[in-house]
């Protein structure tokens, strides 16, 4: 049932991609992922890393029986997204509402900061609904919906003769709203503690530490998602990063076997972390890993397979795109072969090792999209991403080795299933 759902998310995505790509054409299709991209980055920021939070720190809670410090924790985690969001969102429409050069992209800016603080809150229910072993849940209504609605309403402003880029972030907004306000609805009904009754928020401290982690964490994987299309548009112009948009969000398609995996898992790798258990870590560890290439691989096949189909269902234009889609593609399976060795970090409370991996690989996609970009354009941007992400993803398997004792990546899976069958082996031979 979970990969069915995660199959309907990637037919929505596609769909709503096509439809973007339609009607805004590569130019104003640039424009969108351009603003939304800056708005999901600075969206994390706003979260203040309460959603993945949740994940860590909702499980004990509930295991332990500490409803207090459960209720204190949703009460602060709610309050503090909208203290940082809001204000991220003001700041970004103020800088282009003020300064004169950036003037002109003054209204697509105000919608983009309208979706800041609303991807915030959806993203805080979604991983409350995580943290209580309802992912699917999550997907369906903050991912499904809102991919449903994004297009749905851009077709009708298609139909009315109105679909700009601007008109498109606007209705981004509104989707995104209504799928916020569903996802918060089903987490306070899936929340075995009533919401009333005493609450404490003695471990205030603790919360905002690991938030401040996650949000680092969040933000340097999501910089580094879009990046590229950012880089592309500053760098060569909006219509190239509506082409390029393309591809990037088509193999980016292949994470969704990481996040779906990890979404299942989550609950589960809490726990034992929480607990010290190593040999149960391990077993989570290499069934993530192994699931993850799996589907990663089969996601990738048939993208790479349909590709002189897909490309051109955007557009004539868009079938440019292929080069780089290929790169992106092979990339993002290399990269699933290192396991979810960042969330295991992160669900483990690895929090400088977290940070240190996070910001380096930052700098080093920049460095790489102002060398690369200029010089292959497209494919530079694909080669920089892959680069860096596969560049994360060793070190902080490298990280997870040494600090848990426990191998997240394939090689890992490879060898606990090797010790597996040998001990069955001599059990049979005994």
């Amino acid at each position: 049932m979970a990969l069915g759902l995660k199959g309907g998310l990637v037919v929505a995505g596609f769909g709503m991609q096509i439809i973007l790509a339609r009607s805004l054409g590569p130019e104003g299709l640039g424009a969108y992922a351009t603003f939304l991209a800056l708005a999901t980055v600075l969206s994390i920021t706003g979260g203040f890393g309460m959603p993945m939070a949740a994940v860590r720190f909702v499980p004990v809670y509930l295991a332990a029986g500490q409803d207090a410090a459960l209720r204190g924790f949703l009460s602060a985690a709610r309050r503090l997204t909208l203290l940082t969001s809001i204000p991220v969102a003001l700041g970004f429409a103020l800088v282009f509402l003020l300064l004169p050069p950036l003037r002109d992209q003054a209204h697509a800016a105000v919608a983009a900061a309208a979706i800041i603080p609303v991807f915030g809150l959806g993203t805080l229910a979604a991983g409350l609904l995580q943290a209580l072993a309802r992912p699917m849940r999550a997907d369906l209504l903050l991912n499904l919906f809102r991919t449903a609605m994004i297009a749905a309403f851009v077709l009708l402003a298609r139909w009315w003769g109105f679909a700009t880029a601007e008109i498109a972030l606007w209705l981004t907004a509104l989707a995104a709203l209504l799928a916020a306000l569903l996802t918060a609805r089903a987490a306070g009904h899936a929340l075995p503690v009533a919401p009333a009754g005493p609450r404490t928020e003695g471990e205030r401290h603790h919360w905002i530490a690991a938030g401040m982690t996650f949000v680092l964490a969040m933000l340097s994987v999501s910089l580094i998602e879009r990046l590229d299309t950012i880089m592309i548009s500053a760098l060569l112009g909006t219509e190239a990063a509506g082409i390029y948009s393309v591809a990037s969000r088509l193999a980016l398609t292949v994470m969704l076997a990481t996040s779906s995996v990890l979404s299942l898992l989550a609950p589960a790798l809490a726990r034992q972390a929480a607990a010290g258990d190593r040999a149960g870590l391990q077993r989570s560890a290499a069934l993530a890993a192994g699931l993850t290439l799996v589907l990663s691989l089969g996601v990738a096949g048939v993208l790479a397979a349909a590709s002189p189909w897909l490309l051109p269902a955007f557009g004539r234009d868009f079938a440019a795109a292929g080069a780089p889609f290929a790169i992106l593609l092979a990339g993002q399976v290399a990269v699933a072969a290192c396991g979810a060795a960042g969330g295991l970090l992160a669900l483990s409370g690895r929090n400088r090792a977290l940070i240190i991996v996070a910001l380096a690989a930052v700098i080093l996609d920049m460095v790489l999209c102002l060398v690369l970009v200029p010089a292959f354009g497209s494919e530079g941007a694909a080669a920089a991403t892959v680069t860096t992400l596969l560049a994360q993803a060793v070190a902080l398997s490298i990280v997870v080795r040494r600090s848990l004792g426990v191998d997240p990546t394939l090689v890992g899976a490879l060898l606990l299933a090797w010790r597996t069958i040998g001990r069955g082996i001599r059990k049979e031979g005994t």
